[in-house]
């Protein structure tokens, strides 16, 4: 089942729920929904997973890269606070085997959503260049987050530095 993402801004912060998959396909609309909102103040994610039937490497990658994403407010820098709600088994094993507890505030209690219309955000690419940078982005943060994530994940990110290369010198 391909899986989208149902948004909305709650009292200064962002719920995001997750239905189906939570990949790359819908990785990326997702940070460009957060991204646009953190630039206009808000400094909180919370990520509803009790509709998520599984998670990808570049979707968690994604989440972890919300945590150091850098919020300028005046001369101070901070980071953002994610927040996992309703991880199922499946999505809890997923994102304990790359780390991810470590930096996401994972409740271990059930949390009722909240009364607000969600936004169904869009799904896919509009292109390949954009789609090369989300899963690169996504996979060096798990590397740079958890070493024991080089292993599995360096030979593939170098991989994808020679894919955006290619890119490059075939748009130019």
């Amino acid at each position: 089942m391909a899986g989208y993402i149902e948004v909305a801004r709650v009292a200064g912060a962002i719920y995001a729920k997750v239905v189906g998959l939570g990949n790359f396909n819908n990785a990326g609309p997702l940070r460009d929904y957060v991204e646009a909102a953190l630039a206009s103040g808000i400094r909180g994610v919370v990520v509803d997973l009790d509709a998520c039937t599984g998670l990808d490497s570049t979707f968690m990658g994604t989440l972890w890269g919300f945590t150091t994403y850098p919020v300028e407010t005046g001369s101070d820098c901070l980071c953002v606070a994610v927040t996992v709600v309703n991880a199922t088994p499946t999505t809890l094993r997923a994102m304990s085997s790359l780390g991810l507890p470590k930096v996401l505030h994972v409740k271990d209690v059930h949390v009722d959503p909240p009364a607000v219309t969600l936004e169904r955000l869009r799904e896919g690419w509009q292109d390949r260049r954009a789609r090369t940078k989300l899963i690169h982005d996504a996979h060096k943060h798990l590397v740079k987050g958890d070493r024991e994530n080089e292993a599995r994940f360096g030979p593939f990110l170098a991989a994808l530095v020679k894919e955006a290369r290619e890119h490059m010198q075939d748009a130019g």
